[in-house]
């Protein structure tokens, strides 16, 4: 078709044109018609694949709720956690350190040491106490013989 643009169309040029767009319609549907099978299976794919996707929306859903329930776990622990670690901090401020359980040793040490050697007095004072005891047993014996011996003397 050679027909300027500034000049009318006329019946022939309008049918020339119908002609050449009708085959280039024509061209395009055969196109279309031969990926057609392609476009029916890319459709069934992407069906496919939406199915997948919902199911998969769902088990989001469902992961998303649990991970929800463990949030709320969690935070739960960790608020268990914090209250523990702060008693622990505060009985570790009542805890004795090393050295000063050393020193409370140490006195306990000496303690026992001052009560050893009141018991060894104890003791010697004891050894000491049953001597006197004997001696004094010995004199009363000696005596109470001798009170005999004058007694018979003296015929009383």
């Amino acid at each position: 078709m050679d027909t300027q643009h500034d000049e009318p169309a006329t019946k022939g040029d309008l049918d020339q044109l119908k002609q050449q767009l009708v085959a280039k319609i024509d061209a395009n549907g055969a196109k279309i018609g031969a990926n057609g099978a392609k476009i029916d299976t890319n459709s069934k794919k992407i069906d496919a694949n939406a199915a997948k996707i919902d199911a998969n929306s769902k088990k989001i859903d469902v992961n998303g709720k649990k991970i929800d329930a463990n949030g709320k776990k969690i935070d739960a622990i960790s608020a268990t956690l914090n209250r523990l670690a702060s008693q622990v901090l505060d009985n570790r401020e009542r805890m004795a350190t090393k050295e000063e359980m050393n020193r409370r040793f140490d006195e306990i040490i000496k303690g026992q040491d001052r009560m050893m050697v009141v018991l060894l007095r104890v003791d010697q004072e004891r050894a000491a106490t049953n001597a006197r005891i004997d001696r004094v047993e010995r004199d009363v014996e000696a005596n109470k013989s001798e009170i005999k011996r004058i007694r018979t003397k003296l015929a009383i």
